[in-house]
């Protein structure tokens, strides 16, 4: 079965919070609570916020989807970042105590997580693939689509937010030409200590 990526529709909301769930490890249950699919679907389907689904495109082959990747231009996640919380706030509901409960004790990761990106970046915000599919080099044919895009909208470096204790993400990133610029302030958080580190690699 050959799998190739493909852009997004909106018949791929379902898909687009299973995998940014497993790209963020629960993340967004944490923060939303069992508001979090809900919130990650309804995002998915709107224009102009960072979850929407032109910023998305997927690995499949006729009806089977592996995996996706979600990505937006410095100058995208300018001009949506304010619609974007509004939106996390809103389909937040009842669970707004929680939310703003975790966001106060990892307001240090979130204030790092896609900010100050540099005029030109292309930003990866999420890759993941459904684990029957991991370790097949699927995640290097969703770089190469993000690289594409990247060049299609005239950005010059790719760039991307990684948990510092995923040492085989960063081995693979590193494998793929991306190199650390920088580092985010480190939270003690559900018992552990860490981090995310900022990748880059220039665009030819």
């Amino acid at each position: 079965m050959t799998l190739i990526p493909a852009q997004a529709t909106l018949d791929h909301a379902e898909h687009f919070a299973r995998l940014a769930q497993i790209a963020s490890d629960e993340f967004f249950t944490e923060l939303l609570g069992n508001r979090g699919q809900v919130a990650l679907r309804s995002m998915f389907m709107r224009a102009e916020n960072d979850f929407s689904h032109t910023h998305c495109a997927f690995l499949q082959a006729d009806d089977s989807v592996a995996g996706m990747i979600h990505a937006y231009s410095a100058e995208q996640a300018t001009a949506n970042a304010q619609r974007s919380t509004w939106l996390i706030m809103r389909y937040a509901g009842w669970q707004i105590l929680r939310c703003l409960v975790v966001g106060y004790a990892i307001h240090d990761i979130l204030d790092f997580l896609g900010a100050d990106l540099a005029s030109g970046d292309f930003y990866i915000a999420m890759v993941a693939l459904y684990p029957p599919y991991r370790g097949r080099g699927h995640s290097k044919t969703l770089i190469e689509r993000a690289r594409e895009l990247a060049i299609g909208q005239g950005c010059s470096r790719l760039t991307l937010d990684v948990d510092e204790r995923n040492h085989i993400a960063i081995a693979a990133y590193q494998r793929a030409g991306f190199t650390k610029i920088a580092q985010s302030k480190k939270i003690k958080y559900a018992g552990e200590r860490w981090g995310l580190l900022r990748m880059a690699k220039p665009l030819e």
